[in-house]
């Protein structure tokens, strides 16, 4: 493939804020794009026998084929500026490792120490875990292991409470440390019996540690009110969020799919830029280099433009395959695949692919992936066939209704869901479970 055809693959594949700095660059690169709507004015050029293509060029704005942004209408300049702001403060903010260093840097401690507690922090793994051997770090540092020991404890001693710790049971030891709890049941639960919690085995801790059910339970109440899970991944920060690509809307009996051109710029062709081609006392060389980068931007365009109109088509054939859902809600989604939306839009499968994957939708019943939408699906007794996220709500639900002191198993919630209907096999019940994140039966047993 050519580098255009790669680009507009990209745009395609690319989420609307993401699609919006990839424009940002090339506006920096190509000086014949042009983002001021009094620009759009097309003069009248003719062009050289060679270059048809041009005349469609400088036809572009005429044929309202230039990118429209809706910016302009819904945000003022004091918007745009507190949006710029926002957005440059995000990117500058400080990451995990960072934020340690910083603190480190207000203990005032001795160079040898802190350029160990320094390896101490470069050593956390995504789960803000130390898993470096404590006698790897002395050989790194060329510092005792008694310095490496001080080094991990003052690391310890950081926020938030847990980093630099071995595994779970040290790193809630720590929190419970901190909260001065080193003399409770709490911390005896923890430090002795965390497997057989987590396994749901309360009766027997109980009876070794000679206390009620109930002083057990809120004992365990106080250890879920500490932090188990610490990420010092790059990748996750609590200023990420995701923007729709496309709202749906109903529209009396039909319904609206707009695009959200909000974060994409007007793009033109520049009248200035146009003048120079139309002006025969332009060089050769100026004209071959404007040539290139109107070609370059056309294409840039132009994909723009194929990649907003294959969502608008998509999302439109979703929406006529889908209808039940966008007036009914969830439990109406049908069973669709790829392939059918495919074959409607007259396009590839993996097209399909590109354009829904990181794409969001947002309707009445509030914001969904694109991806969402494809599911394999169920025939009911009646014939029709439902989609298999109407299975996974339907085992939601009876879950939530079972009694807590005797949850069902897998195979009781397979005969309630064929009680209901659908009929689904134990193993197929025990899929879904795990992929919405539902304990097995023994660990959502409540004493």
């Amino acid at each position: 493939m050519t580098h255009q055809q790669i680009q507009a693959l990209e745009m395609l594949f690319l989420p609307v804020l993401e699609l919006q700095t990839l424009i940002d660059s090339e506006l920096e690169k190509n000086p014949v794009l042009n983002t001021d709507v009094a620009e759009a004015e097309t003069p009248e050029v003719k062009a050289d026998s060679d270059d048809e293509w041009l005349d469609k060029v400088l036809q572009l704005d005429d044929e309202n084929r230039y990118i429209k942004s809706t910016r302009s209408v819904t945000h003022t300049a004091d918007d745009e500026e507190r949006r710029n702001h926002y957005l440059e403060s995000v990117t500058t903010e400080e990451t995990f490792q960072e934020s340690i260093l910083d603190q480190l840097r207000f203990l005032e401690l001795d160079e040898d120490l802190f350029s160990c507690c320094e390896l101490v922090v470069s050593g956390l793994n995504d789960n803000a875990y130390l898993d470096i051997h404590p006698a790897d770090i002395a050989m790194a540092s060329g510092s005792s292991l008694d310095t490496v020991s001080a080094a991990i404890k003052i690391v310890q001693s950081l926020e938030p409470a847990g980093i630099a710790t071995s595994n779970l049971r040290e790193r809630l030891l720590v929190q419970l440390e901190r909260k001065g709890m080193q003399n409770t049941i709490t911390y005896d639960v923890v430090d002795k019996y965390l497997d057989d919690v987590g396994g749901n085995h309360l009766p027997q801790v109980a009876r070794k540690m000679k206390i009620s059910i109930e002083v057990l339970k809120d004992a365990i109440s106080e250890i879920q009110n500490l932090n188990p899970r610490i990420s010092a991944s790059a990748e996750v920060s609590p200023h990420e969020y995701v923007q729709e690509d496309v709202t749906v809307v109903e529209d009396g009996d039909d319904f609206k799919v707009m695009l959200n051109n909000e974060y994409l710029p007007s793009l033109y062709i520049s009248k200035k830029y146009r003048d120079l081609l139309g002006d025969e006392g332009t060089s050769k060389e100026t004209r071959n280099y404007v040539k290139e980068k109107v070609r370059s931007g056309v294409f840039l365009i132009n994909s723009v433009l194929q990649r907003q109109t294959t969502i608008r088509k998509i999302t439109k054939t979703i929406v006529d395959m889908q209808t039940d859902f966008f007036r009914y809600g969830a439990e109406h989604m049908k069973p669709m695949t790829m392939s059918q939306i495919a074959d409607k839009v007259g396009i590839h499968e993996t097209t399909v692919s590109r354009a829904v994957s990181s794409k969001y939708m947002r309707c009445k019943f509030g914001l969904f992936s694109l991806r969402s939408f494809f599911s394999t699906g169920y025939e009911l007794e009646d014939g029709k066939s439902i989609s298999k996220n109407v299975v996974k709500e339907a085992m939601k639900k009876i879950i939530d209704a079972e009694d807590t002191h005797s949850p069902m198993s897998d195979s009781a919630i397979s005969k309630a869901l064929k009680d209901s209907g659908y009929t689904v096999a134990r193993r197929t019940v025990a899929k879904y479970r795990e992929s919405m994140n539902i304990l097995p039966s023994n660990l959502r047993r409540e004493y």
